[in-house]
């Protein structure tokens, strides 16, 4: 299954009613098209400072681990309909020990594109191996700096030799598993944004499928606090331009913002999350009132008349349609 040409898809339709009654179709025919984010474990064992982990307030909420035997449940609620199964989005998934059970979970539901993003600090050869005999089909790393340096003061704990070591296991493993994807995530700020320019000098031996580059968030109270764009603005354009050819010569995917969408953070792409975008973690499951042990993503798609509620967004006017637009999916896919 071509996840990413599904992404370019959504970037290459405009139109948001569109999006919106080609996902009534889908709905309505029973065909998959949630995206299912799962944060077993609300843990992480590094402290980036970009990152809630470094939030002491925010951090005391995250508590708690999915029960092995809750597993059950959350593949019958609503994997039949999730075309990708992503396992990590804010936090670190190696540390749940059942994690093997997650991904057959996944490849019993037949989900046609399984992935993991990770901190790759805790990453084994002979565990990585495993994962892809039992279907994962994506690791995605996340970095926040080419060098060692950088690396180590933006990613809290986080140990920049043994992150390297974890791109060799899955060097050597892609090697195994041809169809094997790596994607690695840069989330760049004003003291990091000039390293991009060496990323392919230290990474050029790696066989990247995908690189995102994105601009920091404000995730709350962290401990890293320059949001600022400004000096990021004036050479962006440069960049992005040589990190394009660059990934043009390596066969990667470059998924990063244009010069405007930096500039202008809200993103028509982005309507679309507001009905396939599923989170899932110990402590939330989508949508409050769904009650998830006791009944399937498509009895409660016909309580709540979900797919009413699609095909009225469709109907509905241009400024009822602008208000659902975020900062997910501002970005281009080249």
């Amino acid at each position: 299954m071509k996840y990413y040409n599904l992404l370019k898809l959504n970037n290459w339709i405009k139109n948001p009613r569109f999006k919106l009654f080609g996902l009534y179709f889908l709905h309505l025919f029973k065909r998959r098209y949630l995206g299912v984010h799962f944060d077993p474990v609300n843990a992480c064992n590094l402290r980036c400072k970009m990152c809630y982990f470094t939030d002491e307030n925010y951090l005391k909420k995250l508590k708690g681990i999915f029960r092995k035997d809750d597993l059950h449940y959350f593949g019958k609620a609503i994997l039949k309909r999730a075309i990708k199964l992503q396992i990590g989005c804010g936090t670190e998934p190696t540390l749940y020990k059942d994690l093997d059970a997650i991904i057959k979970l996944g490849k019993n539901y037949q989900v046609p594109y399984i992935s993991m993003t990770t901190n790759a600090n805790n990453i084994k050869l002979e565990k990585l191996r495993i994962w892809c005999e039992l279907g994962l089909n994506e690791i995605t790393v996340s970095l926040h700096g080419v060098n060692k340096k950088t690396y180590e003061e933006m990613m809290g704990r986080g140990n920049f030799d043994r992150f390297l070591e974890s791109l060799e296991h899955i060097t050597k493993i892609k090697q195994e598993f041809p169809k094997f994807q790596l994607r690695v995530n840069y989330t760049f700020n004003e003291d990091n944004f000039d390293q991009l320019a060496q990323f392919w000098d230290i990474f050029g031996n790696i066989k990247i499928d995908t690189l995102q580059i994105r601009p920091i968030k404000n995730m709350g109270n962290t401990a890293y606090q320059n949001f600022s764009m400004n000096s990021i603005i004036p050479k962006y354009q440069g960049l992005y331009q040589n990190l394009l050819l660059e990934c043009e010569k390596r066969n990667t995917i470059l998924i990063a913002p244009k010069l405007h969408q930096l500039k202008h953070k809200l993103s028509i792409n982005s309507i679309i999350q507001n009905f396939t975008y599923c989170y899932i973690s110990p402590t939330t499951f989508w949508k409050e009132g769904f009650d998830w042990k006791n009944e399937t993503f498509d009895e409660y798609s016909k309580r709540t008349k979900w797919a009413k509620h699609i095909l009225k967004q469709a109907l509905g006017s241009k400024e009822d349609l602008l208000k659902l637009k975020n900062e997910s999916l501002n970005y281009e896919l080249n």
